[in-house]
């Protein structure tokens, strides 16, 4: 959008978001669930964080999968040499 570029919109609220978010989770007790931008800012979420299309969503399922079949002990080498 023009005024991404122009007035700055999307950055302020990203840098809004992330300000809020972290210094509400600072005051946070321990074992609580944190704050996220999506909780913060609702509305404005997709906006600033675009949602990934299906494509995108199965790729970054089977990063996260081979990362945490990665982390297990005794793990194959392969699986550390793929997420490079």
């Amino acid at each position: 959008m023009f005024s991404d570029g122009a007035i700055g919109n999307k950055a302020i609220l990203l840098a809004l978001s992330t300000l809020t978010t972290g210094n509400i989770n600072s005051k946070l007790k321990q074992g609580v669930t944190p704050f996220t931008i999506k909780t913060v800012l609702p509305s404005t979420h997709d906006y600033i964080i675009p949602p990934l299309s299906p494509e995108e969503q199965a790729i970054e399922a089977s990063k996260q999968l081979l990362s945490f079949m990665a982390a297990a002990p005794g793990a194959p080498r392969s699986f550390t040499e793929r997420l490079t």
